[in-house]
């Protein structure tokens, strides 16, 4: 019976793992609340967790995702430039 009830439990914990999906997921549904870009006047006073910034002139910052994305664009346009394509 407690052969049984190992089998079992094993089953179960090796059926539960199989039907996890090892997909990264999409970067899009991690930034749910996040603007694309965030645009402060200068002397905009922001509280981060290092204390307060504030902004020294007109600034614009960029997800992480939109950098990413202009940072792509940037470099296809100067491989385009130099190496006549685009990368693959």
């Amino acid at each position: 019976m407690k052969k049984m009830k190992k089998m079992f439990i094993l089953l179960s914990v090796v059926a539960l793992v199989g039907c996890q999906t090892t997909d990264s997921p999409d970067v899009g549904d991690l930034n749910l609340h996040q603007p694309s870009t965030l645009r402060l006047k200068a002397g905009t006073r922001v509280q981060t967790e290092e204390g307060v910034y504030r902004a020294q002139t007109n600034e614009v910052w960029h997800s992480d995702k939109r950098f990413r994305t202009l940072e792509r664009k940037v470099y296809n346009q100067i491989y385009a430039t130099f190496f006549r394509g685009v990368p693959k």
